[in-house]
């Protein structure tokens, strides 16, 4: 057994190698051969091949590529090949290879800096790609003089800072405070007031944080009373709030606020201080608002969820319909009101609304819209809603609410384009009617609706009404004394 399993293996060398023919004729393989050539860049002696070849690289291009390729000696090749290229897409590149696994290459790269820094754009170039020079710190091989005369150029510009903290956010001003602190390129005083002009709000705490340590409360209060910033406000606020330095007067001021924010603390603190709310309404009355004192009342009054009627009364003196519309956003948001009493204002007021803003409503609202509502806000809608728009607008609704609204719709087609998206729409969201398990919930006048309506309408779509369980839930729809 073990003498036929050795022969059953033994390969037999002298049988040739038999390899099959491909589909590809040679003139084939000839073509494509000269495509590639064709595609390949010239003096490419690595054999890559690199874009398109209807969109060849350059030959700087391709250098540059080289330099990031994975064998050291090609980066070498071409590092000792551009020695005495000063092209500005090149520094970048130059950065990299400072920290080059090959020392000989750090090396070379540590050179080209050197000559490189005898040339008048070497300080743009530093400030510019800051960032990346900045994680060359985290690296484990970095040419350490290289390194340091980057950032020595790169402390020079002063000017570089003001530029940066003032009118950027995000990862280069933070960087940069962290670098300045590190090697205390600016002096402490500069620092404060760069830092307190800065856009980014990281990079202003470091001069909240110094001032909350070392200013006393009135000096607090007072930059608080000054500043125009929101993160400024709300952590002078607190701070001051939680060392009992806010009187009641200031507590009045910030009540006042134009941000959400510190509004909402300022009344948080009203209360505490058991505030008499309603002695301060008599006090400054509606018919003596302005329009901005309307709106900052207005936003008072969804906090302290006051009675509706005073709130719309409130909103007429703004005046303004995108305000007016935008509080009446924030008080859904907050469920200070509800859909029925921003139903009952349009109506009131005789206001037209566009079918985006019934839209928006909708997402708005923590209630679901019932039919009804959706029927009386269509009457306010101005231009005239489409019939796709109609149809779109039960879209969330449980499947009997769906039939309904078919069913009613179905009056509202105009021309064949309706009709076929009728068609469509009826398919697509009422094939699934027989899985309903429990009967519609319609009030009475609706049932009489769909008494009037539905059989017309199962005649023209007899295929969803025809299985038992739709016939047996609808049937008792079917008759006016239901």
């Amino acid at each position: 057994m073990l003498k036929f399993f050795k022969n059953l293996l033994q390969i037999n060398k002298a049988d040739p190698i038999v390899i099959p023919q491909t589909s590809v004729k040679n003139d084939a393989k000839s073509e494509i051969k000269h495509e590639l050539q064709e595609a390949m860049p010239e003096n490419n002696e690595d054999h890559y091949l690199y874009g398109f070849a209807q969109n060849k690289l350059s030959d700087f291009e391709i250098k540059l590529y080289k330099l990031r390729s994975y064998d050291g000696f090609t980066r070498q090749r071409m590092l000792e090949h551009l020695k005495h290229c000063f092209d500005a897409e090149l520094f970048p590149h130059l950065l990299e290879r400072l920290s080059d696994y090959v020392e000989i290459n750090r090396q070379l790269a540590a050179q080209h800096v050197l000559k490189w820094s005898e040339h008048v754009e070497f300080s743009q170039l530093c400030v510019h790609h800051f960032l990346l020079i900045a994680t060359l710190q985290n690296r484990d091989r970095t040419e350490p003089e290289a390194f340091k005369l980057l950032l020595s150029e790169v402390s020079k510009q002063t000017h570089f800072f003001s530029e940066i903290f003032s009118k950027q956010q995000g990862v280069l001003p933070r960087t940069l405070l962290k670098f300045i602190l590190q090697y205390q390129w600016v002096d402490k005083e500069k620092l404060f007031e760069l830092c307190r002009l800065a856009k980014d709000q990281q990079v202003r705490k470091y001069w909240l944080d110094e001032i909350i340590q070392n200013q006393t409360e009135a000096e607090l209060l007072q930059e608080l009373k000054q500043s125009k910033l929101k993160d400024v406000q709300y952590q002078l606020f607190d701070h001051l709030y939680q060392n009992n330095a806010l009187a009641l007067e200031d507590l009045i001021l910030f009540w006042k606020s134009k941000f959400p924010s510190m509004m909402d603390y300022a009344y948080f603190a009203l209360r505490q201080k058991a505030f008499n709310f309603d002695q301060y309404f008599i006090e400054n009355p509606i018919k003596s608002l302005t329009r901005s004192d309307a709106i900052i009342q207005a936003k008072q009054w969804i906090l302290l969820k006051g009675d509706d009627q005073t709130f719309f009364e409130i909103l007429k003196k703004i005046d303004s319909k995108d305000i007016i519309n935008a509080y009446i956003f924030k008080a859904l948001k907050q469920q200070y009101l509800n859909i029925e009493q921003c139903l009952k204002y349009y109506q009131n007021t005789q206001q037209k609304i566009e079918f985006w803003y019934l839209i928006k409503l909708k997402k708005i609202t923590q209630q679901q819209m019932n039919i009804d509502e959706i029927q009386q806000f269509i009457c306010l809608i101005e231009p005239e809603i489409l019939f796709t728009q109609r149809l779109s607008l039960i879209e969330h609704h449980d499947i009997w609410d769906q039939l309904y609204w078919l069913v009613l719709q179905k009056q509202h087609i105009k021309n064949s384009q309706d009709q076929a998206f009728f068609d469509q729409f009826v398919e697509c969201h009422l094939h699934d009617l027989h899985y309903a398990i429990y009967g519609a919930q319609w009030t009475a006048s609706q049932k009489q609706e769909m008494a009037l309506l539905l059989p017309t309408f199962v005649q023209s779509y007899p295929q969803i009404f025809a299985k038992p369980e739709v016939k047996k839930i609808s049937k008792p729809y079917l008759c006016n004394e239901n």
